[in-house]
């Protein structure tokens, strides 16, 4: 038997290297085996994001373009001194660009724009079948006076009754109110006002009123601001909308708006500019009138013409020293003027930067200081004094005023002693002058007072016009470079993107519920489980019969499972000895995996080929195969033989009707103790004998996985044959198998897989593609079934 066991290895070796497929072949074969199911999902999915695509609104680009001109006053430029961009890309100094970008994304300024164009009210076209939002073809224009500030969303139902009267219905809210159009209507949160347009027409109509903050915080999401280029001062606008001209509207009201403040500011600049120089005016030109009218009296008084042409040649001399006395007077007057103003800490305001030229930084200093009382202006416009921001910006104006007023404290120090130089400089001319008559030296000191005052009078006179022009002829330092304007088509939904996706999800699906169900799977479904779960060899495989027959098939000889017995037939050579008899035992796991329909149909087709068979049932504990024949006598069987030490064996055997080299025996009466029957030497007789009569000796047994029978009768056999059936076999009874392989309790033992689906496609095993091998192909009569019958057919045999 050792030959035959090796005989029997081969066989299963090319059984496993022929068929077995790998991984990718598998993955192949169950696509092919589950194609419909594939099918469903991408047709399910392409359907689901169709409906998806049109309910879901489509969004267009809206961009534009600013352009920023820094000032040359600004203090990135008083810092770099006119180095370019590129290098003070190096020192990581802002450029006036990147402010004003966060300027264009900022909360006030969305929040302006909502609140002009009313972009928290939404009207939609509710008499079709899919809705649509209205704008400039909007039946009426709504206006609200907002109750509180506390507000929620809210959707009404607008049903027109006719040209004057309207319905609004909230069902969420519980208000159902009739109103006019042009008069108030009062709800809970807001009155609104409904006035028809030059586009009314009856109709049914939706209208959502979101919260300006949910509206804001859309905008925000939707806007993009950004440089061009860091090289450049350009910003890039980009807005994506559901409706193009209603985009464009809002991103040019955006820029409109930001070039409206940003010229507010400059303006504001100006004006507090104005009021310095006029309240200084004012002051100077008291103090000149006085001089000129003490130096009037003093020439009245003492007589005095042309004094100057006595002592031209001393003035000439000190008139370069005078002159920068003079200069140095006026920028320490202005100085000390700045340092009063500013010395203010209760009330903060807008230094100009424009009376003082001589010292760059200094006006550096005034400029960052304005900014961030401006920066403040306008904070306080959507935040409280308390807040942090507020605060934050608070200590930091009061340190740069502190900086400020340090500055101004060195800079009249420096006036001081550039002052006091040009007076000793002038002290030797002076000591000239003495020599002269004293009417002509008090008349000097007169001259040069009033010299001073009208030097300093005529200055403010200069900026004050200087001023008035900047003002009235204000320009911002910013312009739009790029009105706004849409895409001719959307960008949003991507259609061939959103299909394809859907492809996938109707492929990875699927996929995943099959993997799943692979899985999950306990029970045996392909040839590779049995290969993973046990080395037992593959003996044979038997398909599922579409007539569920539970006897003989041999009246369709022509059948697949017909030819399948025959193989098992054919295959017994490379495990039995031809020249003896042979026993062979067929059991199972547990009862209904096919064990006594195979051991049936075996002996059958043994016996067609002149061999002498005889079918044993020993299933003493739930007989039935012999029930389901017919026509045999299993009323005397093996449990009276046991119990009858008088019982012939010629009283045990059933001849066939239909074959007369095929016997059959039956179990007989069940016993109670079936075990101990088959313990019982009189097996072992009956065992012998038959080895006399017959070549072979099939006999069925009870299962294996439920009871010891089995075992009690294997040492009398031969061969014995493990059926397992597809779809119902455990994959965990498999180690009943290996235990029963490697402790040499089953000693020959080989599988028989039963039940195995038929399938359409031959890559793989068991449930997977198992092919009908053409089988009974050339015997159908299939020639006069239609296409649709076949089509039917094949889902058919792939339903799970």
């Amino acid at each position: 038997m050792d030959k035959l066991d090796l005989l029997a290895d081969k066989l299963d070796f090319v059984y496993k290297r022929e068929e077995a497929p790998g991984d990718v072949r598998s993955l192949v074969a169950i696509c092919i085996n589950y194609w419909y199911v594939f099918v469903i999902g991408i047709v399910a999915c392409l359907l689901g994001m169709f409906v998806y695509i049109q309910y879901e609104p489509s969004k267009w680009s809206i961009s534009s373009k600013i352009i920023v001109e820094d000032d040359k006053n600004s203090p990135t430029k008083a810092l770099t001194n006119g180095v370019n961009s590129d290098l003070a890309s190096l020192f990581d100094i802002k450029s006036n660009a990147d402010n004003e970008v966060k300027v264009l994304k900022s909360r006030s300024l969305i929040k302006k724009v909502v609140y002009l164009l009313d972009l928290n009210i939404h009207v939609y076209d509710d008499n079709g079948f899919r809705k649509t939002e209205m704008f400039e073809d909007a039946p009426f224009k709504v206006n609200i006076g907002y109750k509180t500030d506390k507000l929620t969303l809210a959707e009404y139902s607008l049903e027109i009754i006719n040209n004057n009267t309207f319905r609004l219905v909230n069902t969420k809210g519980g208000e159902d109110v009739a109103g006019s159009f042009d008069k108030p209507v009062s709800l809970d949160q807001y009155n609104l006002t409904i006035h028809k347009t030059q586009y009314f027409k009856p109709g049914d109509y939706k209208l959502k009123i979101q919260t300006p903050k949910q509206v804001e915080k859309d905008l925000d999401e939707n806007l993009g601001v950004g440089l061009d280029d860091k090289q450049a001062t350009v910003i890039d606008l980009n807005l994506s909308y559901n409706n193009p001209r209603r985009g464009q509207q809002i991103l040019q009201k955006l820029m409109d708006v930001y070039l409206q403040n940003n010229l507010a500011n400059k303006v504001r600049i100006a004006d507090s500019t104005m009021k310095f120089i006029d309240r200084r005016l004012v002051v100077v030109g008291a103090e000149l009138g006085k001089v000129e009218k003490n130096l009037e009296q003093y020439k009245v008084r003492n007589k005095i013409s042309d004094i100057n042409a006595q002592s031209k040649a001393l003035i000439e001399g000190a008139n370069s020293y005078q002159n920068k006395l003079n200069e140095n007077e006026v920028q320490l007057a202005i100085a000390n003027d700045l340092f009063k103003y500013v010395s203010d800490a209760s009330n903060p305001q807008v230094v100009p930067s424009s009376l003082i030229t001589k010292d760059m930084a200094f006006g550096t200093a005034i400029n960052g200081y304005n900014e961030m009382l401006l920066r403040k202006e306008q904070l306080r416009m959507t935040l409280t004094d308390n807040s942090v921001v507020i605060t934050n910006l608070d200590q930091q104006i009061e340190l740069a005023r502190k900086a400020l007023l340090s500055s101004l404290s060195n800079y009249r120090n420096s006036l001081q002693v550039s002052q006091s130089a040009v007076k000793k400089q002038n002290a030797g001319i002076e000591d000239k002058i003495t020599s002269a008559p004293t009417k002509e030296r008090i008349y000097l000191d007169y001259a040069r007072e009033q010299s001073l005052k009208q030097d300093l009078y005529l200055f403010l006179l200069q900026k004050r016009e200087e001023t008035a022009i900047s003002q009235t002829a204000t320009l911002s330092s910013c312009r739009i470079l790029d009105d706004a304007d849409a895409d001719e088509k959307p960008f949003a939904p991507k259609k061939s993107l959103l299909y394809l996706i859907a492809v996938a999800a109707g492929l990875c699906i699927p996929a995943a519920g099959i993997s799943v169900k692979e899985m999950l799977n306990t029970r045996i479904h392909t040839k590779a489980d049995i290969d993973k779960h046990t080395s037992v060899p593959l003996f044979g495989e038997i398909s599922r019969s579409e007539k569920r027959v539970k006897a003989l098939v041999y009246n369709d000889a022509r059948s697949t499972i017909a030819e399948e017995i025959r193989a098992l037939r054919t295959s017994l050579k490379y495990v039995t000895d031809n020249k003896n008899s042979n026993v062979i035992m067929f059991t199972s796991s547990m009862s209904g995996e096919g064990k006594s329909f195979i051991s049936l149909n075996l002996a059958n087709s043994i016996a067609l080929t002149g061999k002498r068979v005889v079918l044993l049932e020993l299933d003493l504990r739930k007989p039935k195969l012999l029930k389901n024949i017919g026509g045999v006598n299993d009323e005397y069987g093996f449990t009276n033989y046991v119990i009858s030490p008088d019982s012939n064996i010629d009283d045990l055997l059933n001849p066939s009707e239909s074959n007369p080299n095929f016997f059959y025996i039956s179990s007989g009466p069940v016993p109670p103790n079936p075990a101990e029957l088959l313990m019982d030497d009189r097996l072992k007789t009956l065992i012998d004998d038959l080895r006399k009569r017959f070549d072979y000796v099939i006999i069925d047994t009870a299962p294996v996985g439920l009871v010891s029978d089995a075992l009690i009768i294997e040492e009398h056999v031969d061969v014995t044959f493990y059926v397992v059936r597809q779809n119902y076999t455990l994959k965990t009874q498999l180690g009943i198998v290996n235990d029963l392989h490697k402790t040499r309790k089953a000693k020959h033992m080989y599988l028989i897989v039963n039940d195995i689906e038929m399938r359409t496609n031959s890559i793989t095993g068991y449930g997977h593609g198992y092919g009908s091998y053409g089988y009974g192909s050339p015997y159908d009569d299939d020639d006069n079934k239609s296409k649709v019958a076949e089509w039917l057919k094949k889902i058919k045999m792939n339903v799970w």
